[in-house]
């Protein structure tokens, strides 16, 4: 205990008061530094005076070899130091303002090190190696979070693959990065020097015995519970799973780093509907028939264009020049509107999924990504819709196939042909942003359409030249007038590229002689925080339901080289997006496209992060409404087509 006071309790103190002062001064640059003057100032005297008053004492107690305690005092400090490290490379206070989360969330770390202690006579290596694993998930949380503007969830284990492929994009010295990793090197050299020289008592077999089970109970008591405490923090608003990536980071701050990472690991899945049975699923469908005569074929291509959004959306701004002067300008054979998507600022393939499925990720947890986590069998799809009708159908991503699992994905939609970026990019490619331009998937499109046979063709398009990050331009094509956001600029000049492009399409197009129609939209708004906030006149963690929904709209377009009803002003969701596009091309729906069609008469929008009902109020997602029988219906049909029509081939 003499040692623990002299040595170990000092260096608590440190790591505390760096904890502490951190959050006074403001959010390790993940946002702004605090307004008060007063905080900003009392926060980096905490840190100078502990910083003052530890290494003397520490370095002297080092250099003596004076250092004794047993394995579970020792598990405790470094458990504790561990559990403060991780919070601070977050800007989250060690001490939660809810008593459940203040103790399971420091408890949850211990039971690794009380473990350790137990199995182990010298348990140094396995103190060193947990020590590494917490405090490097600390910081790995700080950089996800700086890179797409949401921290890790557990959908990412299944998303190692598509992370590693955006990596290489950001700059890694983002915001505060740099020093979070000092601190981390710091601390766990520290750790590592200490527990090296600490010599450890020895343990009975008894008390270790005790201590094992205690922790093998203890761990058992969460994960049981660990329902019902997750129920609580979102019934509570402790846990915001819901809106933004800013709202996700809240999360992890007021329950825990590690610990929500876990409790979001339990509670994610996909369980069954209440009621569901598979007779219940076809009875629904079997109430519509679905007709085989199509009075066209047109070619049809689909393009979902990266961070494709109108920032003018969230409010009012002005640039020297139209940043999509050919977008405002399509009227004649267009339906055009907003549609509103579950994505924010990443997860493109929950986006391709809602189009090409009619499906909703507004069934699944918040952060899931539905092709590496759910797409696992044969799915009926828009491409098999065009299958059945005799389509050549093709995919043309400007990414590489790891991506999101994409060539697993496309295979169990029914795609015949897939072409990436590699294919695409021996055709004299053009880049954007560091990407390969939208232009020349466009004329990829093109050429495919020149070279195709006798069967009408689906081409269904995914871009990457407007994924984040933006570079800097030194003579930006669009300018911002009356602010400065560089960022914006970059972004808003690369859509005024993308629009470029589209009128080139659209013009090639014209001239053909062939049926053809075009689809086009964004799948998410790009992740550019601090200009949002600007013009939302809020932090995207406070914004009211109406204000979030704006910022999950993007622009979407249905043109034809005939004659269609033209429409201005449309708003869905992305589900149903492909059932305007079947009305297009003048071709039958099936019984499912007929069925989510009174699914729309109710609810026209429904995401991830909520849902909109015919009497225009938006509600969160999971609100209990005069629409929740319908959405459960829904979903039953949902979980019939995903998980159980093809699931014994």
């Amino acid at each position: 205990m003499k040692t623990f006071l002299r040595y170990y309790l000092p260096l608590l103190t440190l790591f505390i008061s760096i904890n502490l002062g951190v959050a006074m001064i403001g959010d390790w640059g993940m946002y702004e530094i605090k307004e008060s003057p007063f905080l900003v100032i009392c926060g980096i005297i905490i840190i100078i005076m502990a910083l003052a008053s530890i290494v003397a004492p520490v370095v002297s107690g080092v250099k003596k070899h004076k250092l004794t305690s047993n394995s579970l005092v020792l598990g405790a400090v470094l458990a504790f130091n561990a559990y403060i490290v991780s919070e601070t490379c977050i800007a989250g206070y060690f001490v939660k303002e809810n008593p459940i989360f203040a103790i399971l969330a420091p408890l949850f770390i211990y039971i690794f090190y009380l473990a350790g202690g137990a199995i182990f006579k010298n348990p140094k290596i396995c103190y060193i190696v947990l020590s590494v694993i917490f405090e490097t998930f600390g910081v790995i949380q700080y950089f996800v979070y700086a890179f797409r503007g949401a921290p890790i969830r557990a959908a990412d284990i299944n998303n190692v693959a598509s992370a590693m492929e955006i990596s290489g994009e950001y700059d890694t010295a983002t915001g505060y990065g740099p020093l979070i990793i000092a601190l981390v090197v710091i601390n766990l050299a520290v750790t590592v020097t200490l527990t090296v020289l600490t010599k450890l008592t020895p343990i009975t077999k008894k008390p270790r015995l005790i201590c094992g089970g205690a922790s093998l109970l203890t761990f058992a008591a969460i994960l049981l519970l660990s329902g019902r405490v997750f129920d609580y923090g979102v019934e509570n608003r402790i846990i915001k799973f819901n809106f933004s990536g800013y709202e996700d980071l809240i999360s992890y701050r007021e329950s825990g780093n590690a610990y929500l990472f876990v409790l979001d690991l339990i509670n994610s899945g996909s369980p069954e509907p209440d009621g569901y049975s598979d007779n219940k699923a076809t009875d629904i469908l079997s109430e519509y028939i679905q007709s085989t005569e199509s009075r066209r074929s047109p070619t049809v291509i689909a393009i979902m264009d990266e961070s494709f959004a109108d920032f003018a959306r969230l409010g009012d701004f002005e640039t020297d020049i139209d940043y999509m002067p050919f977008y405002h300008s399509l009227k004649e054979n267009a339906i055009k509107g907003f549609v509103t998507v579950s994505a924010y600022g990443g997860y493109s393939c929950n986006s391709e999924f809602e189009f090409l499925s009619g499906n909703t990720m507004g069934f699944f947890p918040m952060g899931s990504a539905a092709y590496t986590q759910y797409v696992k069998t044969k799915q009926d799809s828009l491409v098999s819709y065009f299958d059945s009708f005799g389509y050549d159908t093709v995919s043309m991503a400007g990414c590489s196939p790891t991506l999101w699992n994409l060539r697993n994905a496309y295979n169990l939609i029914g795609f015949e042909t897939q072409i990436y970026d590699s294919q695409l990019a021996g055709a004299n490619p053009e880049y954007i942003n560091g990407k390969l331009s939208d232009r020349t998937l466009f004329r990829g499109a093109i050429s495919r359409f020149e070279n195709k046979g006798d069967n009408p063709m689906f081409l269904f398009m995914t871009t990457m030249q407007n994924h984040a990050s933006y570079q800097w331009l030194d003579d930006p094509a669009v300018e911002l007038q009356g602010m400065e956001h560089n960022t914006a600029e970059a972004y808003l000049s690369a859509i005024y590229e993308t629009d470029k492009a589209l009128e080139e399409l659209i013009t090639y197009f014209e001239a053909v002689d062939e049926d053809v129609v075009i689809v086009f939209f964004g799948d998410h708004y790009p992740h550019i925080p601090s200009f949002s906030e600007e013009l939302l006149g809020g932090g995207l963690g406070n914004l009211s339901t109406e204000q979030n929904a704006r910022l999950h709209q993007t622009p979407f377009f249905i043109w034809a080289n005939y004659d269609i009803e033209e429409q201005e002003g449309v708003e869905i969701s992305l589900n149903y997006l492909s059932n305007k596009l079947i009305e297009v091309c003048g071709m039958p729906k099936t019984d499912f496209q007929q069925y989510l069609d009174t699914v729309m008469a109710e609810v026209p929008s429904i995401s991830s992060f909520g849902y909109k009902g015919s009497d225009g109020k938006w509600y969160r997602a999971g609100d209990k409404s005069k629409y929740s029988d319908k959405l459960n219906e829904y979903n039953i049909v949902q979980y019939y087509r995903m998980f159980k029509k093809y699931a014994e081939e």
